[in-house]
């Protein structure tokens, strides 16, 4: 193992799992983990473990029995500590973080040993998806409901974005964030409403949890959707690829959907997302366009706010027009 690099030890066996590849590992029986236990009380998909920069991250995927960091449940995604004590149903392991540990080669030193991350700028859209009234939420229900709760939510909203193209996604506190690489400066509408299709399905998703785990409140979901120039660069290894936006493009997004809580509506764009929707007029009218003061902007901006009710109508309404279009093209005759 390299001098430096993070892993798991497990309690059981002495053995030590590298956390030196890549930037996320999935824990669980399944064999397409990354780390696959024999254990019938873990999760066939448990946990994931996340590098973001120089830190690590713990999430429990919504596991049956859950997961503890120290002896505490995990609800939500939870920096990982050099010495840290980690278990997954039966199956205990600690958390090692040499560079962190005295005695280490000085950071000048073990930076000209990395291959230093290019980072180019890319046209891309972000999306932001952040659970509405969490800490009430908290209050409401038991630690195990509320990590079961959260971690399913992260799951399928993860598996939704990837089915729709998204190019990365991060878990962060009680929020999702998506991004999606564009070709060119000017996206088509089609890449823009795989976004919006995305973040209904999530919504649904998110409508289903209550009843799901008996909870006494619905959950609630605030998005902002932003389009723009990114710093794009490659934080993961080379087997395991990660790009990362970076910029003031990504910002705008998180500060888009702080907007949605002022205004009482769910869903807020940028002007670039707005502009890229030009020929689908159906989806472009279910949008309002206010006037709104973003946190760190001097001046005020353009926002375009809409619900999810009238979100899906639209999609729903496209997806109708399409079928129509295609019906009514002629069907080409086979050469006799």
């Amino acid at each position: 193992m390299s001098v430096g690099q993070a892993f798991l030890a497990l309690s059981a066996n002495d053995r030590e799992l590298s956390l030196g590849s890549g930037s996320h590992w999935a824990i669980g029986r399944e064999k397409d983990n990354a780390f696959v236990f024999d254990d019938s009380a873990m999760s066939r998909r448990h946990a994931l473990i996340q590098q973001m920069q120089d830190k690590f991250f713990f999430i429990d995927l919504g596991s049956r029995n859950g997961s503890l960091v120290n002896g505490r449940r995990v609800t939500v995604p939870l920096e990982l500590r050099d010495g840290d004590s980690v278990t997954c149903g039966k199956t205990q392991f600690t958390f090692r973080n040499p560079s962190a540990e005295p005695g280490t080669a000085p950071v000048q030193e073990r930076i000209t040993d990395a291959t230093i991350p290019l980072y180019t700028p890319n046209w891309t859209t972000v999306l932001v998806v952040d659970i509405r009234g969490f800490t009430p939420l908290t209050r409401e229900i038991g630690e195990a409901i509320l990590a079961q709760t959260i971690g399913t939510w992260f799951r399928e909203a993860g598996k939704i974005v990837k089915r729709h193209g998204s190019s990365g996604d991060k878990y962060i506190g009680d929020a999702v964030m998506a991004t999606w690489t564009h070709q060119t400066r000017t996206p088509k509408s089609v890449e823009m409403q795989r976004v919006l299709q995305a973040l209904w399905e999530i919504h649904v998703v998110t409508n289903h949890l209550q009843e799901q785990f008996s909870l006494p409140v619905p959950v609630r979901i605030g998005a902002g959707i932003n389009t723009g120039l990114c710093m794009v660069g490659n934080t993961g290894g080379q087997d395991t690829p990660e790009f990362s936006p970076l910029g003031d493009s990504v910002n705008a997004a998180f500060r888009l959907e702080s907007a949605t809580r002022k205004t009482e509506l769910d869903i807020a764009l940028g002007r670039d997302t707005f502009e890229r929707l030009g020929d689908t007029p159906e989806i472009q009218a279910c949008f309002e366009k206010r006037l709104v003061e973003l946190k760190g902007y001097e001046n005020a901006v353009d926002v375009w706010f809409t619900s999810f009710a009238k979100l899906g109508s639209a999609l729903r309404s496209r997806k109708r027009e399409s079928s129509r279009a295609s019906s009514s093209r002629p069907i080409a005759q086979r050469p006799r």
